[in-house]
């Protein structure tokens, strides 16, 4: 088995790796695809700036998910999991990627329905959005177990 020294320096690495991704992904790979899509398709100029501010927005609070993740990390270094303060982080987290998720799919048919987005486009985002639910879901699960593991905690210690 791992130590929780170890498991959290996996998780703070996986972090700051995800971060450097995304921060490639938003400042690099996106405005680079957009302005050769625009150079293949001259018609699509007029988009470039909305799907790029969308995009910049839609990616915040994944930010913000990937602190609350390097939070619980500290948690578990100190061995300290199954607490009601590390529940809050996670469901947090939960709330925050739901609300990030209704938000990208909002975003994906206002911008479809104003004629700035192809129908594959869309499905793709659906697509992305459900595995995203499926995210927010699981730390939802996670957040509930996790303030039931901290009750029996708190009751156990009681007892002995």
């Amino acid at each position: 088995m791992m130590s929780p020294k170890t498991l959290c320096r996996l998780l703070r690495l996986a972090v700051i790796a995800s971060g450097i991704c995304a921060l490639f992904i938003m400042l690099i790979a996106i405005p680079s695809f957009g302005k050769m899509l625009v150079w293949w398709e001259p018609y699509v100029v007029g988009w470039y700036t909305p799907w790029l501010i969308f995009a910049w927005v839609a990616a915040l609070p994944c930010f913000a998910i990937l602190v609350l993740i390097w939070r619980v990390s500290g948690a578990v270094k100190n061995d300290t999991v199954f607490t009601v303060k590390t529940a809050r982080l996670i469901k947090a987290g939960s709330v925050l990627l739901f609300i990030d998720v209704g938000f990208f799919f909002v975003g994906n048919i206002v911008l479809f329905l104003f004629g700035m987005s192809h129908p594959f486009v869309l499905l793709i985002s659906a697509i992305v959005d459900i595995f995203a639910i499926a995210l927010a879901l699981l730390a939802a699960v996670l957040a509930r177990y996790i303030t039931k593991a901290a009750a029996l905690q708190v009751m156990s210690e009681g007892i002995i």
